[in-house]
């Protein structure tokens, strides 16, 4: 599951409690926001106004990394040079936060010709699993006590106490949230029904997250049922037609809906020449 909206909702509200991480010089969170690259549409997942020791301003982004990307590192570079080229006064530096080791793409920008390393970037990361989860715990801060079922030695009692530790100290309104957010990274070491009996349904049911979540979960069951779709059709073709081109595969790809998929391969059985079936897949992809 992809964790983008819930750890931007949890910088939002726990910025400040997630600034020992990021190895900066700090005193004072000022601001927390969401910035849209117009080229692209694309959004940063947290840019942090924060203030050092000695006074100075400057801007601190997170790029939170819960899936493998190859172009991770490139992204963040990206964020720093667009937003630094509109605030060019300001210092704009970034971190990139792995939630996971398999996610862990390295920390280094290296361009390599014949073997040379020619250019080297180096980008901040943290990586939460090596920051310890009774540490987190009991450093009363919220924004780590969510996180701390990503870090070492987590366990089933560390989710328990980080779920009472919220429902103590954090303000009524924010509960909900982070209540939910916690329960997404749980979900290794305590069964969702569990959680949901551990907190009450009620006040869960009261973060907009929820509905969200609901939403991305029932997504994904689309997509893999999708997915073994487009490969049934695809076995289907080739058992009946082994003549079919291999980029008609591709094609099969682009054909997401159900119902399309289920009407494709009933013609993989019963189409009577292959120049028909072809045509059929293609005018369902062009449909799309």
């Amino acid at each position: 599951m992809r964790t983008d909206i819930p750890l931007k909702r949890l910088t939002a509200l726990c910025g400040s409690d997630l600034l020992p991480l990021l190895g900066a010089p700090y005193t004072t969170l000022l601001r927390v926001d969401t910035l849209e690259l117009p080229a692209s549409a694309d959004r940063l997942d947290s840019i942090l106004t924060v203030r050092s020791p000695q006074g100075q301003e400057y801007l601190h982004i997170l790029e939170w990394q819960g899936y493998r990307d190859p172009a991770v590192l490139w992204r963040l570079a990206g964020y720093l040079a667009w937003v630094g080229q509109r605030t060019p006064t300001i210092p704009v530096i970034g971190t990139l936060i792995y939630l996971a080791p398999q996610y862990d793409i390295g920390d280094k920008l290296d361009q390599i010709i014949d073997g040379v390393t020619v250019q080297s970037w180096p980008i901040h990361c943290v990586r939460l699993w090596e920051y310890d989860a009774a540490t987190a715990l009991a450093s009363g801060a919220l924004g780590q006590i969510v996180l701390s079922p990503l870090m070492r030695n987590a366990n089933q009692q560390i989710v328990e106490e980080a779920a009472q530790a919220v429902l103590r100290q954090a303000p009524l309104p924010q509960q909900a949230d982070l209540l939910v957010i916690l329960g997404v990274f749980a979900e290794p070491f305590v069964a969702a029904d569990r959680f949901v009996r551990l907190v009450g349904k009620e006040l869960l049911m009261a973060s907009d997250l929820v509905t969200y979540l609901m939403e991305e979960q029932s997504a994904e069951r689309e997509m893999r049922y999708a997915s073994e779709l487009q490969r049934t059709l695809e076995a289907a073709i080739a058992a009946r037609f082994p003549q079919a081109p291999l980029g008609l595969a591709l094609t099969i790809q682009r054909i997401v809906k159900p119902e399309e998929l289920h009407r494709l391969i009933i013609a993989a059985v019963q189409t009577p020449d292959l120049d028909t079936l072809v045509q059929q897949v293609n005018v369902a992809a062009e449909a799309i």
